[in-house]
């Protein structure tokens, strides 16, 4: 019988839309900087469509891979099992060699008066772990987000914290075979916030990602 795929493609506000495909998946599962946040707009407001990272990948990959963007601004990472049905619908359409692509933690950390980095870890091992049992022979790419900016000094705290974190993350993909790359080390460049992505972080950030995958 005909083998179906299902693809959805994001509109503008990151939701799907679906249609039919026979090319291999990236899921891109993040937060703002996945979606895409301007700090300089009003709350909730997107750089330009063209220059986000998400479209950066699916205009370079045309072809090879199709992009499904399922950014949102102030994700944290999900709590196994609370969050479990939430992620079954969201990779439901996901098929052996597939790739689930993880960045999140950033607003575990930063969205708290005392960060705490092991809470993050925990809940990405409870994250890796569910993956490995009900998503067979996708591939997971977790990738450790960019590190807070401590330029004003206030945000040492913070800095501290995201770089334990990411050292977190590294072990647990190293211990569970899962692939990781640290985005704190790829020196994007940010916003005045010292958080989000800035134009030419987006297009640095893309450059990296394409680069790995072609690596």
């Amino acid at each position: 019988c005909e083998q179906i795929f299902i693809y959805v493609i994001p509109g503008y506000d990151g939701k799907a839309r679906g249609v039919k495909t026979s090319m291999k998946k990236i899921l891109l599962y993040g937060d703002s900087n996945t979606y895409g946040y301007d700090p300089r707009g009003m709350l909730g407001m997107r750089y330009p469509y063209n220059i986000i990272w998400p479209s950066l990948l699916r205009e370079k990959l045309n072809g090879r891979y199709e992009i499904i963007e399922e950014g949102e601004n102030g994700r944290q990472l999900p709590r196994m099992p609370r969050d479990e049905a939430f992620l079954k619908s969201l990779t439901y359409m996901l098929e052996p060699g597939d790739i689930f692509s993880i960045m999140l933690g950033t607003n575990d950390i930063l969205l708290t008066a005392n960060p705490r980095p092991g809470t993050a870890v925990e809940k990405m091992n409870a994250l890796i772990k569910w993956i490995k049992n009900e998503l067979k022979d996708v591939k997971t790419i977790v990738v450790g987000p960019v590190y807070i900016s401590d330029n004003s000094g206030d945000m040492r705290e913070y800095y501290d914290a995201s770089l334990e974190m990411n050292r977190g993350f590294e072990e647990l993909c190293r211990e569970n075979g899962v692939t990781f790359w640290n985005a704190g080390e790829w020196d994007i460049s940010l916003a005045y916030d010292g958080v989000h992505f800035s134009e030419e972080g987006h297009m640095q950030f893309a450059k990296k990602y394409i680069e790995l995958m072609e690596g």
